[in-house]
């Protein structure tokens, strides 16, 4: 069944985990997909799963690869460029998956930018590349007459509240602690990404909520290298892992109207743990901007 829509979905962290899983469902049905990995071999390897899954399906997808290291601002800030090349030819961005994430088991390890591994990779690098892509998902959205979307995965193991005095892990470190203080970040980017949509003040008030979607979830508890790390095998297998699809794909009619701006669980819309104008959210927002010098317009 080919899509109505030519436009690509751009994934990160799509070599492994529900990253592949989703790219495979948006394959099947049609959709072209951007893979994103940080080691060629392994882009390689998925772009080739998934152009042979297209050809078996006859779904007309179109499959291209991308290779950058999130742990920098300046990775995702080539990430954002490549992107930008990649779909040019073949009908522009239409989604975005922020679902690149990592889980620091061990030690404490620092970036070459000076941030702790988690909250570079988890957070900073999907503000970075939400800001850079978000032009580029408008003008499809205005191109197509169909809403675009950004998903950016939270969890439910996220922290009830932003510890911003160890956010880069300077009072201590521990591998679940500073995964659960990046999930917490993450829903609030969401959060504000949202009421900054809804109030007009982005894309110069290009982006409204008539063109684009904001969806933050939890991707379900799915064994995942990830999970067998930090939690060993509580959940269900990869291949059971549909919620991000369903949230974007499958159920985005209904999510467009009437949930955008909602965190999901279970691929159901929760209700909203923040208001507009959130401290912890405007807080969060602007140390972002600090430390990675963007500014969304």
């Amino acid at each position: 069944m080919a899509s109505v829509s030519s436009g690509f979905s751009l994934i990160t962290g799509a070599t492994d985990g529900i990253g592949r899983h989703t790219a495979r469902r948006l394959v099947e049905c049609g959709k072209s997909v951007v893979a994103h990995g940080r080691d060629d071999a392994k882009v390689d390897d998925v772009v080739r799963e998934l152009e042979a899954l297209a050809a078996q399906k006859g779904s007309g997808a179109m499959v291209r690869g991308v290779v950058s290291d999130l742990a920098t601002v300046s990775g995702a800030r080539a990430l954002a460029g490549l992107v930008r090349e990649t779909v040019e030819s073949g009908g522009g961005l239409e989604a975005l998956y922020n679902n690149a994430g990592v889980f620091m088991k061990g030690a404490y390890v620092e970036t070459v930018d000076g941030r702790e591994m988690t909250f570079a990779v988890n957070v900073v690098a999907p503000y970075v590349l939400t800001g850079l892509l978000m032009g580029d998902l408008v003008k499809r959205a205005r191109e197509s007459g169909r809403k675009s979307s950004v998903l950016n995965v939270a969890s439910i193991s996220a922290s009830p509240r932003i510890d911003f005095e160890n956010i880069n892990a300077e009072k201590m470190f521990s591998a679940h602690g500073s995964y659960s203080l990046s999930k917490a970040c993450m829903k609030a980017f969401s959060y504000e990404l949202f009421d900054r949509l809804a109030a007009g003040k982005l894309c110069n008030g290009d982006a409204t909520v008539d063109n684009l979607n904001v969806f933050s979830c939890d991707p379900g508890t799915v064994n995942t290298k990830m999970l067998l790390a930090g939690w060993g095998r509580c959940g269900i297998e990869i291949f059971e892992a549909n919620d991000q699809f369903d949230i974007m794909v499958s159920d985005i009619e209904k999510n467009s109207v009437d949930f955008n701006g909602c965190y999901f669980v279970g691929a159901a819309p929760m209700k909203r743990s923040s208001a507009p104008g959130d401290a912890d959210q405007a807080r969060l927002w602007a140390l972002l901007e600090r430390e990675t010098k963007l500014v969304y317009v």
